[in-house]
Protein backbone atom coordinates (compact mmCIF):
# COMPACT_ATOMS: atom_id res chain seq x y z
CA UNK A 1 0.00 0.00 0.00
CA UNK A 2 1.24 3.52 -0.72
CA UNK A 3 1.18 6.23 1.65
CA UNK A 4 -1.04 8.79 0.49
CA UNK A 5 0.03 11.88 -1.16
CA UNK A 6 -0.09 15.06 0.31
CA UNK A 7 -3.13 17.57 -0.64
CA UNK A 8 -1.07 19.75 -2.64
CA UNK A 9 0.22 17.26 -4.17
CA UNK A 10 -3.03 15.22 -4.95
CA UNK A 11 -5.01 18.92 -6.43
CA UNK A 12 -2.06 18.88 -8.81
CA UNK A 13 -2.65 15.36 -10.05
CA UNK A 14 -5.83 14.67 -9.47
CA UNK A 15 -7.91 13.03 -12.51
CA UNK A 16 -6.06 15.44 -15.12
CA UNK A 17 -7.17 14.22 -18.88
CA UNK A 18 -4.23 16.25 -20.92
CA UNK A 19 -5.23 17.72 -24.21
CA UNK A 20 -4.12 16.02 -27.16
CA UNK A 21 -0.88 18.49 -27.47
CA UNK A 22 0.51 17.96 -24.18
CA UNK A 23 -0.12 13.88 -24.86
CA UNK A 24 2.06 13.90 -27.33
CA UNK A 25 4.60 16.32 -25.77
CA UNK A 26 4.72 14.25 -22.74
CA UNK A 27 4.06 10.93 -23.76
CA UNK A 28 3.98 10.68 -27.93
CA UNK A 29 0.54 9.41 -27.83
CA UNK A 30 -1.13 10.92 -30.73
CA UNK A 31 -4.95 10.60 -29.95
CA UNK A 32 -8.05 12.61 -29.67
CA UNK A 33 -11.09 11.46 -27.84
CA UNK A 34 -12.61 13.10 -24.66
CA UNK A 35 -10.76 15.39 -22.61
CA UNK A 36 -12.09 15.55 -18.73
CA UNK A 37 -11.19 17.10 -15.44
CA UNK A 38 -12.51 15.59 -12.41
CA UNK A 39 -11.77 13.88 -8.68
CA UNK A 40 -11.67 10.47 -9.98
CA UNK A 41 -8.21 9.69 -8.07
CA UNK A 42 -8.43 12.02 -5.00
CA UNK A 43 -6.72 9.97 -1.82
CA UNK A 44 -8.60 13.13 0.09
CA UNK A 45 -11.72 10.24 -0.63
CA UNK A 46 -13.87 10.14 2.51
CA UNK A 47 -15.04 6.30 2.73
CA UNK A 48 -18.36 6.28 1.91
CA UNK A 49 -19.01 2.84 3.94
CA UNK A 50 -19.70 1.16 0.39
CA UNK A 51 -23.14 3.41 -0.59
CA UNK A 52 -21.55 4.55 -3.60
CA UNK A 53 -20.08 1.42 -5.38
CA UNK A 54 -23.33 -0.74 -3.93
CA UNK A 55 -25.45 1.51 -5.86
CA UNK A 56 -23.38 1.49 -8.72
CA UNK A 57 -23.25 -2.40 -8.43
CA UNK A 58 -27.57 -2.37 -8.45
CA UNK A 59 -27.88 -0.76 -11.51
CA UNK A 60 -24.76 -2.74 -13.26
CA UNK A 61 -26.46 -6.12 -12.29
CA UNK A 62 -27.29 -7.82 -15.08
CA UNK A 63 -25.86 -6.07 -17.88
CA UNK A 64 -24.42 -8.75 -19.92
CA UNK A 65 -20.36 -9.13 -19.31
CA UNK A 66 -18.72 -10.61 -22.98
CA UNK A 67 -16.52 -13.51 -22.70
CA UNK A 68 -13.38 -13.01 -24.03
CA UNK A 69 -10.79 -15.14 -26.42
CA UNK A 70 -9.51 -18.38 -25.56
CA UNK A 71 -6.38 -18.31 -26.60
CA UNK A 72 -2.42 -18.57 -25.82
CA UNK A 73 0.12 -16.05 -27.64
CA UNK A 74 3.71 -16.52 -27.41
CA UNK A 75 6.87 -14.57 -27.90
CA UNK A 76 9.59 -15.95 -29.48
CA UNK A 77 12.69 -14.41 -30.49
CA UNK A 78 13.41 -12.39 -33.38
CA UNK A 79 16.36 -9.74 -35.27
CA UNK A 80 15.35 -6.46 -34.72
CA UNK A 81 11.65 -7.18 -33.22
CA UNK A 82 9.53 -10.27 -31.63
CA UNK A 83 7.53 -12.58 -33.58
CA UNK A 84 3.80 -13.09 -31.40
CA UNK A 85 2.28 -16.32 -32.11
CA UNK A 86 -1.55 -17.23 -31.24
CA UNK A 87 -3.48 -20.17 -31.26
CA UNK A 88 -7.59 -20.63 -30.21
CA UNK A 89 -7.99 -22.93 -27.22
CA UNK A 90 -11.21 -24.22 -28.47
CA UNK A 91 -9.13 -24.97 -31.90
CA UNK A 92 -8.61 -23.06 -35.03
CA UNK A 93 -5.63 -21.72 -37.47
CA UNK A 94 -2.47 -20.77 -35.79
CA UNK A 95 -1.11 -17.22 -36.36
CA UNK A 96 1.64 -14.84 -36.08
CA UNK A 97 2.24 -10.81 -36.24
CA UNK A 98 6.00 -9.40 -36.14
CA UNK A 99 6.53 -6.21 -34.45
CA UNK A 100 9.34 -4.97 -31.62
CA UNK A 101 8.10 -5.13 -28.10
CA UNK A 102 9.42 -3.41 -25.31
CA UNK A 103 7.49 -5.47 -22.51
CA UNK A 104 5.29 -8.53 -22.70
CA UNK A 105 1.94 -8.40 -24.78
CA UNK A 106 -1.52 -8.24 -23.00
CA UNK A 107 -4.25 -10.74 -24.38
CA UNK A 108 -7.60 -9.03 -22.80
CA UNK A 109 -11.13 -9.71 -23.86
CA UNK A 110 -10.69 -10.37 -27.38
CA UNK A 111 -7.53 -8.37 -28.02
CA UNK A 112 -3.76 -8.82 -27.64
CA UNK A 113 -2.28 -5.59 -26.99
CA UNK A 114 1.45 -4.95 -27.51
CA UNK A 115 3.79 -1.59 -27.42
CA UNK A 116 7.37 -1.32 -29.02
CA UNK A 117 9.67 1.34 -30.19
CA UNK A 118 7.05 4.08 -29.70
CA UNK A 119 4.08 2.05 -31.24
CA UNK A 120 1.21 0.53 -29.85
CA UNK A 121 -0.99 -1.70 -31.24
CA UNK A 122 -4.12 -4.29 -30.94
CA UNK A 123 -4.53 -7.85 -32.66
CA UNK A 124 -7.70 -9.81 -32.86
CA UNK A 125 -6.85 -12.23 -30.30
CA UNK A 126 -8.46 -15.50 -32.44
CA UNK A 127 -6.82 -14.51 -36.04
CA UNK A 128 -3.95 -12.37 -35.52
CA UNK A 129 -5.30 -10.02 -37.69
CA UNK A 130 -4.32 -5.81 -36.72
CA UNK A 131 -6.99 -3.92 -35.73
CA UNK A 132 -4.94 -0.54 -34.92
CA UNK A 133 -1.89 1.26 -34.11
CA UNK A 134 -0.91 4.62 -32.49
CA UNK A 135 1.67 6.53 -31.65
CA UNK A 136 2.68 6.41 -28.14
CA UNK A 137 5.07 6.56 -25.31
CA UNK A 138 5.60 4.65 -22.03
CA UNK A 139 5.29 0.89 -21.18
CA UNK A 140 2.62 -1.42 -21.37
CA UNK A 141 1.36 -2.23 -17.53
CA UNK A 142 -1.70 -4.26 -18.57
CA UNK A 143 -5.26 -3.77 -20.62
CA UNK A 144 -9.15 -4.41 -20.57
CA UNK A 145 -11.36 -5.34 -23.26
CA UNK A 146 -15.18 -5.98 -24.13
CA UNK A 147 -15.30 -6.38 -27.82
CA UNK A 148 -16.11 -3.05 -28.51
CA UNK A 149 -13.73 -0.63 -26.67
CA UNK A 150 -10.03 -1.77 -24.80
CA UNK A 151 -8.81 0.36 -22.21
CA UNK A 152 -4.54 0.30 -22.01
CA UNK A 153 -2.92 1.25 -18.77
CA UNK A 154 0.43 2.56 -19.37
CA UNK A 155 3.33 3.77 -17.57
CA UNK A 156 5.03 7.16 -18.82
CA UNK A 157 8.04 7.57 -20.20
CA UNK A 158 9.87 9.61 -16.45
CA UNK A 159 7.84 6.41 -15.17
CA UNK A 160 5.98 9.32 -12.65
CA UNK A 161 2.63 9.12 -13.89
CA UNK A 162 -0.37 6.60 -15.17
CA UNK A 163 -1.65 6.83 -18.76
CA UNK A 164 -5.41 5.18 -19.33
CA UNK A 165 -6.33 5.66 -22.93
CA UNK A 166 -9.64 3.91 -24.01
CA UNK A 167 -9.91 3.03 -27.56
CA UNK A 168 -12.61 1.82 -30.03
CA UNK A 169 -11.65 -1.71 -31.65
CA UNK A 170 -11.81 1.01 -34.77
CA UNK A 171 -8.51 2.84 -33.46
CA UNK A 172 -10.10 5.95 -32.21
CA UNK A 173 -9.37 7.21 -28.89
CA UNK A 174 -12.09 8.05 -27.10
CA UNK A 175 -11.09 9.18 -23.54
CA UNK A 176 -6.95 9.58 -21.98
CA UNK A 177 -6.97 9.83 -18.52
CA UNK A 178 -3.43 10.95 -16.85
CA UNK A 179 -2.53 11.21 -13.47
CA UNK A 180 0.08 10.67 -10.45
CA UNK A 181 -2.09 7.64 -9.03
CA UNK A 182 -0.49 3.98 -9.98
CA UNK A 183 -3.09 2.42 -11.95
CA UNK A 184 -3.25 -1.29 -12.24
CA UNK A 185 -4.20 -3.34 -15.05
CA UNK A 186 -7.88 -2.20 -16.12
CA UNK A 187 -11.44 -3.92 -17.32
CA UNK A 188 -13.81 -2.59 -19.18
CA UNK A 189 -17.74 -2.80 -20.26
CA UNK A 190 -19.85 -0.52 -21.94
CA UNK A 191 -19.19 3.01 -20.64
CA UNK A 192 -17.44 1.95 -17.30
CA UNK A 193 -13.88 1.12 -17.06
CA UNK A 194 -12.65 -0.49 -13.96
CA UNK A 195 -9.29 1.47 -12.60
CA UNK A 196 -7.28 0.02 -9.81
CA UNK A 197 -4.78 2.27 -7.86
CA UNK A 198 -2.95 2.57 -4.74
CA UNK A 199 -3.36 -1.28 -4.03
CA UNK A 200 -6.79 -0.88 -2.23
CA UNK A 201 -9.43 1.34 -4.62
CA UNK A 202 -10.88 0.35 -7.67
CA UNK A 203 -12.31 3.24 -9.61
CA UNK A 204 -15.63 3.22 -11.92
CA UNK A 205 -15.10 5.86 -14.46
CA UNK A 206 -18.05 6.65 -16.91
CA UNK A 207 -16.27 7.00 -20.52
CA UNK A 208 -18.61 8.58 -21.94
CA UNK A 209 -19.00 12.04 -18.78
CA UNK A 210 -15.08 11.69 -17.87
CA UNK A 211 -15.70 11.30 -14.14
CA UNK A 212 -16.01 8.91 -11.55
CA UNK A 213 -19.50 7.43 -10.51
CA UNK A 214 -18.44 4.98 -7.43
CA UNK A 215 -15.60 3.64 -5.86
CA UNK A 216 -14.72 0.26 -4.25
CA UNK A 217 -12.49 0.14 -0.97
CA UNK A 218 -11.49 -3.38 -1.06
CA UNK A 219 -9.05 -4.56 2.12
CA UNK A 220 -7.06 -7.42 -0.02
CA UNK A 221 -4.64 -6.11 -1.99
CA UNK A 222 -5.94 -4.74 -5.63
CA UNK A 223 -4.04 -3.96 -8.79
CA UNK A 224 -5.99 -6.04 -11.22
CA UNK A 225 -9.76 -5.52 -12.79
CA UNK A 226 -10.37 -8.26 -15.01
CA UNK A 227 -13.39 -9.93 -16.73
CA UNK A 228 -14.01 -13.69 -16.24
CA UNK A 229 -16.43 -16.27 -16.93
CA UNK A 230 -18.97 -13.06 -17.09
CA UNK A 231 -18.46 -11.63 -13.68
CA UNK A 232 -15.96 -8.20 -12.83
CA UNK A 233 -13.67 -9.26 -10.43
CA UNK A 234 -10.74 -7.21 -8.84
CA UNK A 235 -7.98 -8.96 -7.86
CA UNK A 236 -4.19 -9.07 -6.77
CA UNK A 237 -1.48 -10.96 -4.55
CA UNK A 238 -3.90 -14.32 -3.82
CA UNK A 239 -7.19 -13.04 -3.73
CA UNK A 240 -9.89 -11.84 -5.99
CA UNK A 241 -13.11 -9.83 -5.04
CA UNK A 242 -16.38 -10.25 -7.66
CA UNK A 243 -18.37 -7.12 -8.30
CA UNK A 244 -21.85 -8.50 -6.72
CA UNK A 245 -24.63 -7.68 -4.17
CA UNK A 246 -21.51 -7.59 -1.38
CA UNK A 247 -19.32 -5.14 -3.14
CA UNK A 248 -20.50 -2.10 -0.68
CA UNK A 249 -19.04 -4.82 2.15
CA UNK A 250 -15.48 -4.48 0.82
CA UNK A 251 -14.36 -2.19 3.24
CA UNK A 252 -15.26 -4.50 5.75
CA UNK A 253 -13.50 -7.17 4.77
CA UNK A 254 -16.83 -8.87 3.89
CA UNK A 255 -17.05 -8.62 -0.37
CA UNK A 256 -17.46 -12.05 -1.85
CA UNK A 257 -13.62 -12.30 -2.11
CA UNK A 258 -11.73 -15.92 -2.96
CA UNK A 259 -8.56 -16.51 -1.40
CA UNK A 260 -6.04 -19.00 -2.05
CA UNK A 261 -4.65 -20.80 1.45
CA UNK A 262 -1.06 -20.60 2.27
CA UNK A 263 1.53 -22.56 1.23
CA UNK A 264 4.86 -22.97 1.04
CA UNK A 265 6.01 -24.18 -2.69
CA UNK A 266 8.97 -23.93 -4.38
CA UNK A 267 10.06 -20.83 -5.77
CA UNK A 268 7.12 -18.84 -3.79
CA UNK A 269 4.58 -18.71 -6.71
CA UNK A 270 1.67 -16.02 -6.60
CA UNK A 271 -1.31 -16.06 -8.16
CA UNK A 272 -1.71 -12.74 -9.42
CA UNK A 273 1.40 -11.02 -10.31
CA UNK A 274 1.21 -7.21 -9.31
CA UNK A 275 -0.73 -4.81 -12.02
CA UNK A 276 1.55 -1.95 -12.11
CA UNK A 277 4.30 -3.96 -12.88
CA UNK A 278 6.08 -3.64 -16.53
CA UNK A 279 6.52 -7.33 -17.68
CA UNK A 280 9.62 -8.23 -19.32
CA UNK A 281 8.87 -9.62 -23.16
CA UNK A 282 11.23 -12.69 -22.09
CA UNK A 283 10.15 -14.99 -19.39
CA UNK A 284 11.84 -15.29 -15.86
CA UNK A 285 11.60 -17.70 -13.07
CA UNK A 286 8.80 -15.67 -11.50
CA UNK A 287 6.82 -16.95 -14.54
CA UNK A 288 8.24 -20.86 -14.18
CA UNK A 289 7.16 -20.43 -10.62
CA UNK A 290 3.24 -19.21 -10.85
CA UNK A 291 -0.16 -20.38 -8.95
CA UNK A 292 -3.22 -20.82 -11.17
CA UNK A 293 -7.13 -20.45 -10.13
CA UNK A 294 -10.10 -19.79 -11.51
CA UNK A 295 -12.23 -17.75 -9.29
CA UNK A 296 -16.51 -18.07 -9.29
CA UNK A 297 -18.50 -16.21 -11.72
CA UNK A 298 -21.37 -16.33 -9.10
CA UNK A 299 -22.48 -18.52 -6.20
CA UNK A 300 -20.45 -18.25 -2.82
CA UNK A 301 -16.68 -17.30 -3.33
CA UNK A 302 -14.18 -19.50 -4.19
CA UNK A 303 -12.60 -21.39 -6.34
CA UNK A 304 -14.07 -23.28 -9.10
CA UNK A 305 -13.68 -27.33 -8.80
CA UNK A 306 -12.02 -26.21 -5.32
CA UNK A 307 -8.38 -26.90 -6.99
CA UNK A 308 -5.46 -24.51 -7.81
CA UNK A 309 -2.57 -25.36 -9.70
CA UNK A 310 1.23 -24.66 -8.60
CA UNK A 311 4.06 -24.80 -11.63
CA UNK A 312 7.66 -24.94 -10.91
CA UNK A 313 9.85 -25.37 -13.99
CA UNK A 314 8.88 -28.65 -15.75
CA UNK A 315 6.70 -29.72 -12.39
CA UNK A 316 2.85 -28.63 -11.95
CA UNK A 317 1.33 -29.91 -9.28
CA UNK A 318 -2.53 -29.61 -8.00
CA UNK A 319 -3.96 -28.41 -4.76
CA UNK A 320 -6.99 -28.31 -2.60
CA UNK A 321 -8.31 -24.84 -2.72
CA UNK A 322 -9.58 -25.28 1.01
CA UNK A 323 -6.48 -27.28 2.59
CA UNK A 324 -3.64 -26.34 0.54
CA UNK A 325 -3.35 -30.29 0.48
CA UNK A 326 -1.74 -32.08 -2.56
CA UNK A 327 -4.11 -33.70 -4.59
CA UNK A 328 -1.93 -34.67 -8.08
CA UNK A 329 1.33 -33.89 -9.58
CA UNK A 330 1.97 -33.54 -13.08
CA UNK A 331 5.39 -33.66 -15.11
CA UNK A 332 6.02 -31.45 -17.96
CA UNK A 333 7.82 -31.52 -21.21
CA UNK A 334 9.16 -28.61 -21.16
CA UNK A 335 9.20 -25.34 -18.11
CA UNK A 336 6.07 -24.09 -18.43
CA UNK A 337 5.70 -20.32 -18.48
CA UNK A 338 2.27 -19.29 -18.29
CA UNK A 339 -1.23 -20.92 -17.86
CA UNK A 340 -5.12 -20.18 -17.11
CA UNK A 341 -7.73 -21.82 -15.23
CA UNK A 342 -10.96 -22.92 -17.11
CA UNK A 343 -13.80 -24.42 -15.80
CA UNK A 344 -12.83 -27.82 -15.20
CA UNK A 345 -9.04 -27.62 -15.59
CA UNK A 346 -5.92 -25.82 -16.62
CA UNK A 347 -4.15 -24.58 -19.68
CA UNK A 348 -0.58 -24.53 -19.19
CA UNK A 349 1.64 -23.37 -21.83
CA UNK A 350 5.70 -24.57 -22.03
CA UNK A 351 8.92 -23.10 -23.50
CA UNK A 352 8.50 -25.78 -26.45
CA UNK A 353 5.13 -24.04 -27.37
CA UNK A 354 2.83 -26.97 -26.11
CA UNK A 355 -0.08 -26.22 -24.38
CA UNK A 356 -1.30 -28.68 -21.95
CA UNK A 357 -5.26 -29.04 -20.38
CA UNK A 358 -5.08 -31.04 -17.52
CA UNK A 359 -8.30 -31.88 -15.05
CA UNK A 360 -8.67 -30.17 -12.57
CA UNK A 361 -9.45 -32.65 -10.06
CA UNK A 362 -6.96 -35.59 -11.36
CA UNK A 363 -4.43 -33.79 -13.16
CA UNK A 364 -4.83 -36.01 -16.11
CA UNK A 365 -4.24 -34.87 -19.19
CA UNK A 366 -6.94 -33.96 -21.54
CA UNK A 367 -6.00 -32.36 -24.41
CA UNK A 368 -3.08 -30.71 -26.17
CA UNK A 369 -2.62 -28.08 -28.27
CA UNK A 370 0.96 -26.06 -29.78
CA UNK A 371 1.85 -22.89 -31.09
CA UNK A 372 4.49 -24.66 -33.55
CA UNK A 373 7.60 -23.48 -32.18
CA UNK A 374 9.80 -22.38 -28.94
CA UNK A 375 8.50 -19.45 -27.18
CA UNK A 376 10.57 -17.05 -24.72
CA UNK A 377 7.01 -16.01 -22.84
CA UNK A 378 3.88 -17.38 -23.19
CA UNK A 379 0.24 -15.67 -22.09
CA UNK A 380 -2.89 -17.64 -21.27
CA UNK A 381 -6.30 -16.76 -21.99
CA UNK A 382 -9.20 -19.16 -21.04
CA UNK A 383 -12.61 -17.51 -20.61
CA UNK A 384 -15.26 -19.43 -22.01
CA UNK A 385 -13.62 -22.94 -21.95
CA UNK A 386 -15.19 -25.65 -20.28
CA UNK A 387 -13.45 -28.90 -20.02
CA UNK A 388 -16.80 -30.43 -21.14
CA UNK A 389 -16.31 -28.77 -24.33
CA UNK A 390 -12.78 -29.84 -24.58
CA UNK A 391 -14.01 -33.31 -24.05
CA UNK A 392 -16.20 -32.87 -26.77
CA UNK A 393 -13.46 -32.22 -29.56
CA UNK A 394 -12.38 -34.63 -31.90
CA UNK A 395 -9.53 -35.72 -31.06
CA UNK A 396 -6.84 -33.83 -33.84
CA UNK A 397 -3.22 -32.79 -34.70
CA UNK A 398 -1.90 -30.36 -32.94
CA UNK A 399 -2.58 -27.08 -35.06
CA UNK A 400 1.09 -25.17 -35.72
CA UNK A 401 1.63 -21.86 -36.86
CA UNK A 402 2.69 -21.21 -40.18
CA UNK A 403 6.30 -20.33 -41.09
CA UNK A 404 7.42 -16.48 -41.03
CA UNK A 405 7.73 -15.09 -44.63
Amino acid sequence: MRPPRSPRAAARARALVVAAGTALAALSVACGGGQTQGEAFDPRWKDDGGAGIAAFQQRFAGRPVPLGADVAVGVVAGSGARQLVGVPLGGGPAWTFTHPLDARPAVAGSVVVGLGQGELFALDARTGRLLWTRRAGGRLRGAGDDGETTVVSLVSTTGTLSVVLAIGHDGMVQRQIEDSATIGVPAVVGRYAFLPWQGRYVTVFDLQTGGEVARALVRTEVSRAFLLGGAVFFGGGAAATRLDEAIGLGAAGRASTARLPARELPGAPVWMTDGTEVLAPIGSAEDRARLYARPRASGPPGVEAERFAATYYRAAVGLDARSGELAWAHAGEADFLGGAAYVGGFALCDARGGISFLDARRGAVAGRASLGRPVQACVVQADGLTAAALAAQRPERPTTAPDPP
